[in-house]
């Protein structure tokens, strides 16, 4: 029995390691697989035909692509067939579970959006945000074309990633919520959940430009503020899931009453929500002025009149954009000091803010670290932006599901970024 399983086990991490072999080469022979695989050609063969059968893998004549891999053509006798994944066989349901709104979306196993929907969240809370999200489910459900792999969810909370279980979610009321559970017994397929912050360090370490990193930390602040680590290669969860949770640490105290019932903590300072009470507030206090127009003639929780003030060169836009920079370099000061990751991307909407909170930013890192740790730290935007979540949560999936490590070729995410460049931030 033991013999048995251990047979099994080999057997499934060859067969992982043969798809991820074709997947980041993109187009390959199945020489070169055994090659790079070090296994012998008859496991190869045998593996690429059990893929083939299953629809993850198809077989192309060297003359129908101009990009071939790593595959040599043959000076003498006949091309060798080559492999590459096939993608749109199959789909994903990716979601990300925001504040003030649940967006899903289908993607092949490329990354390539297929279809997605944005869905307000209203006052729906805890069953009832359930609700929401499975009628969003079962519209991506009814939409997909293809066999689906499976769902992945980015939820925002402390989520235990191993069993699917949101064990505390303040702003939906969720405590030990079985949503993976849940998931799976509805729709009848594999579900993976994890923290959106978390998610999102995956995604920027499996799709970015510098895959190569070991140590990356993605620092999101939008509707609400969390980070991800990736340390060693590995996405870390903390011992009890809740690695990240930057946004709930007190940085005012006595200050603004906060969702998870702590008074001035950073996401009270720093988040959308946040910084458009402190725009009204300025705006009220000074009526004339360009952010006060601006807000006048705005609806919903759009950072847009803002933005509008910033660029006419408002000093009161400018002044919130000064401290929200303040804040969140004192807090990536914190991560660095912990864990002297040299590589941060940052993610979410206040990221619009653009260079000159960026420069604001690693001027109070700065003054709030060790000079030459920081001076080593790179912080930028990440590549991402807008889609980072969304396609953390098809990588978790992807990643746990076939063992994929998504490092593809150059340009080949660059060329889906642009396509689906129109998809709001989060």
């Amino acid at each position: 029995m033991h013999e048995k399983a251990t047979h099994q086990q080999t057997r499934t991490h060859n067969r992982q390691l043969v798809l991820r072999t074709i997947f980041d080469h993109g187009v390959i022979s199945r020489a070169d697989v055994a090659r790079s695989t070090h296994l012998t050609p008859v496991t190869v063969s045998e593996l690429v035909a059990e893929l083939i059968a299953d629809n993850l893998v198809r077989e192309i004549a060297q003359t129908d692509r101009e990009d071939v891999g790593d595959a040599k053509p043959a000076k003498r006798g006949r091309r060798p067939i080559l492999l590459e994944v096939a993608a749109d066989q199959h789909q994903i349901v990716a979601l990300r579970l925001a504040v003030h709104e649940f967006r899903g979306a289908l993607l092949d196993l490329n990354g390539e959006f297929v279809f997605s929907k944005t869905v307000p969240v209203g006052a729906a809370r805890d069953a009832q945000a359930v609700d929401r999200l499975t009628e969003l489910v079962d519209e991506l459900v009814e939409r997909a074309r293809k066999p689906i792999l499976g769902i992945g969810v980015a939820s925002p909370g402390i989520v235990d990633t191993v069993n699917g279980i949101v064990l505390r979610s303040v702003f939906f009321g969720w405590r030990h919520l079985p949503l993976g559970e849940i998931l799976r017994q509805r729709y009848r397929m594999v579900v993976h959940v994890a923290n959106a912050s978390q998610v999102t360090a995956l995604a920027e370490h499996l799709f970015g430009s510098k895959r190569s990193l070991s140590n990356l930390a993605v620092v999101r602040v939008g509707q609400d503020v969390g980070a991800g680590f990736v340390i060693d290669g590995q996405l870390f969860f903390g011992d009890g899931f809740g690695a990240g949770e930057i946004g709930h640490i007190v940085v005012d105290e006595g200050g603004d009453l906060c969702a998870c019932g702590n008074r001035g903590c950073l996401e009270t300072k720093v988040s959308t929500v946040a910084v458009l009470r402190q725009a009204r507030a300025l705006a009220s206090a000074h009526p004339l002025s360009p952010l006060a127009q601006a807000i006048a003639g705005a609806e919903g929780q759009s950072l847009n009149p803002v933005l509008a003030a910033l660029a006419v060169g408002d000093p009161l836009a400018a002044q919130i954009v000064r401290e929200n920079a303040s804040y969140v370099g004192r807090a990536l000061a914190t991560i660095v000091g912990l864990l002297n990751i040299q590589h941060i991307r940052l993610v979410g909407s206040i990221t619009q803010f653009g260079d000159c909170w960026l420069e604001e930013l690693r001027s109070t890192l700065l003054e709030n670290a060790i000079p030459d740790t920081a001076q080593q730290t790179e912080i930028e935007i990440a590549e991402h932006g807008p889609n980072a979540v969304i396609l953390g949560a098809a990588a978790l999936l992807l990643s746990r599901e076939l063992g994929l490590t998504l490092a593809r070729r150059a340009g080949s995410w660059e060329s889906r970024d642009k396509r689906n460049s129109n998809l709001s931030f989060d």
